[in-house]
């Protein structure tokens, strides 16, 4: 049952992080990083079609292993974050408790 809820929380926090990320790009993306976008799927679309399906496919399991290790290292990350402001919150509360 633990690792059932590990994964819940594991995808609930990965799917929170791209839509903040997502959202994020989408208010600081000007035309031209839009434009440098496209082109770049442009060129990669271009250079992937002339591959044969078994290269295309191991091409998109490395970018996808790729994408993956990322993800996992910012989901550390966020849970680490998220330890560290609970313990700080949980600390500030102690301090005003003596100080009061």
């Amino acid at each position: 049952m633990g690792t059932d809820i590990e994964k819940l929380v594991d995808l609930m926090i990965q799917e929170r992080m791209q839509s903040q990320f997502a959202k994020w790009r989408e208010a600081e993306t000007g035309k031209e990083k839009k434009a440098d976008y496209l082109r770049l799927e442009t060129e990669y679309e271009k250079a992937i079609s002339v591959l044969s399906e078994e290269q295309k496919d191991a091409v998109r399991h490395y970018c996808d292993s790729i994408f993956d290790s990322g993800a996992e290292s910012e989901c550390f990350f966020y849970r680490l974050g998220l330890k560290d402001g609970i313990r700080l919150w949980k600390f500030m509360k102690k301090l005003m408790k003596t100080v009061s």
